[in-house]
């Protein structure tokens, strides 16, 4: 028997013996302390045994508005509990690093409406002089446009993952179209 199947099976015998429902994280971690399942920090009281819910180790464990609940192992198999909808709170300083986040792919932004009025600017004058438009600057406009697009959806929180120089630079979404019309 591994470590955590003795842990579930000393909570699931002391909410039998006791008649309840479930236990706290910090009841468990009290209960398991003093069984010597599981040391408890006296600095940090109860983060081994939140770490081992975290992890995993206690698989039929919830959180409940917030805070764990540990249910019987075989309560969750026979008859699930309802838990309350979970509120999520984001801490204070990863808002405020996406925001620094955010100032700077601002900054990208203004940058690459600059790189797009030049490169149509570019593709017109080239257009005029050459008579067709540049390949090659229609595949970076198409680049330039989809790497735009993954910075607006940062910016307005619809993608978590940070756009370029963060993760690779964006392949193609849609290829440029072979023929231009001019109607």
């Amino acid at each position: 028997m591994t470590e955590n199947q003795k842990i579930i099976q000393f909570l699931d015998d002391y909410l039998a013996k006791n008649a309840l429902d479930g236990l706290s994280a910090a009841e468990a971690s009290r209960l398991l302390d003093e069984a010597g399942l599981l040391a408890d920090d006296a600095s940090k009281p109860g983060e081994s045994m939140r770490r081992l819910l975290r992890d995993g180790g206690v698989p039929h464990a919830h959180k409940v508005q917030g805070k764990w609940f540990i249910p019987c192992s075989a309560q969750s198999v026979l008859e699930p509990v309802e838990a309350a909808p979970e509120k999520v709170t984001i801490s204070r300083m990863k808002i405020l690093l996406r925001f620094l986040h955010a100032v700077l792919f601002l900054l990208v932004f203004e940058i690459l409406r600059l790189v797009v009025q030049v490169t149509v600017l570019g593709q017109y004058v080239y257009l005029l002089i050459m008579g067709i438009p540049s390949a090659h600057l229609k595949k970076f406009g198409a680049r330039v446009s989809d790497y735009t697009y993954r910075v607006l959806r940062y910016l307005t929180l619809n993608e978590n993952a940070k756009p370029y120089p963060f993760t690779k630079f964006p392949d193609e979404v849609l290829p440029p179209e072979a023929d231009v019309s001019f109607d």
